[in-house]
Order: structure tokens, then C-alpha cells, then sequence
């Protein structure tokens, strides 16, 4: 989930302003939560023998979140700079996939499985919020499953928690 730039936010105010014809715009109040786990109601999860782990790299995990691009061309400690470094460690690419609403799509474009079934290395995704988000299934419990993802509460941070699995699509990179 990325933040949207000043100067995105402007051009914003810019095309409300012409499109209105008016001397004055107001914005709609924002009905967004503040983290996907605002959204979700969800907690961390205790740690599987299966979790990966932060295994991110120390050059995008130990600066502050967004100051750095990384090799996919992405934010760092961002979910989708997370999922693309972990698609990489297995020989698949997700490089300028965008932001995680547009994950789905991205990958049936190169022809990967996009589907409702989780399977352990998968990449859950949904379009909820405003970037959506992408994380790993880590392991699969019936209704629902264990990820491991970075930003989930909006903080730049790692975290391995539940959620439903009918709260996403998952990408099948190298399942």
C-alpha cells in the first residue's frame, strides 16, 4: 500500500477544480481505514515452523518506509515490495506489477493462475482499499489462513497474521 504523492493529491485538486467549473472544491471525506488490518479486524497470528520469516533485506527493512525503490521497482516495506522480493528468491518476476489492486490482473496478463484456492506460496490479493494488498500464504487452516506480509497496519512493518480466505484471490507464481 503506497501513499499517494503531493503532487498526485494537487493534480487531484487540479482536474476536481476544472471538472466542477467552480472557484471552490471540496474533497469527499475519505471513508478509508487506516491499515488493511483496520479493515480486516485482524490480529498477528503466533509463528508456524512454516513461517519464512523477515528474511527482507536489511538496505530496504532498515530505512524508513517508502525512501527507497527497490530491484522490482517498487517502495520499500511496502506489501508488494515484500511479495516481489519473495517472488524473486523462487526465479519468478513481479517487477513493475504496480500497486497491489492491479496484482491480479499483472499476473494473468503473464500467464499465471489467478484463482480462489490458497495453496502454501501463494500470493493472497485484494483490490480492498486504496492500493489493495498482496502477502504469502504461509499455511492454510480451513477457512482461513496464515500470511506473512509487510504494512498490513498501515506501519511499514512485517507481521504474520489470519485472515479468510475469502477475503482474497491468490496468484499461483510458482505453485
Amino acid at each position: 500500500m503506497r501513499r499517494p504523492s503531493r503532487a498526485l493529491l494537487t493534480l487531484a485538486a487540479v482536474v476536481a477544480f476544472a471538472a466542477s467549473g467552480t472557484a471552490t472544491a471540496t474533497a469527499a471525506p475519505h471513508a478509508q481505514p487506516a491499515s488493511m488490518a483496520a479493515e480486516f479486524g485482524t490480529v498477528p497470528a503466533a509463528a508456524t515452523a512454516t513461517t519464512i520469516g523477515d528474511i527482507y533485506p536489511a538496505k530496504w527493512r532498515n530505512v524508513p518506509q517508502d525512501s527507497v525503490v527497490d530491484d522490482w521497482n517498487m517502495y520499500n516495506r511496502e506489501c508488494v515490495s515484500w511479495a516481489a522480493f519473495n517472488i524473486a528468491r523462487h526465479g519468478e518476476s513481479a517487477n513493475n506489477y504496480g500497486d497491489a489492486k492491479y496484482w491480479d490482473d499483472n499476473a494473468r496478463n503473464q500467464g499465471y493462475r489467478v484463482d480462489n484456492t490458497p495453496t502454501v506460496g501463494s500470493i493472497a490479493q485484494t483490490d480492498n482499499g486504496r492500493y489493495g494488498h498482496v502477502a504469502i500464504v504461509d499455511s492454510i487452516h480451513g477457512g482461513t489462513i496464515t500470511v506473512e506480509d509487510y504494512n498490513w497496519t498501515g506501519d511499514g512493518h512485517y507481521l504474520v497474521h489470519d485472515v479468510s480466505t475469502s477475503s482474497f484471490r491468490y496468484i499461483h507464481f510458482y505453485d
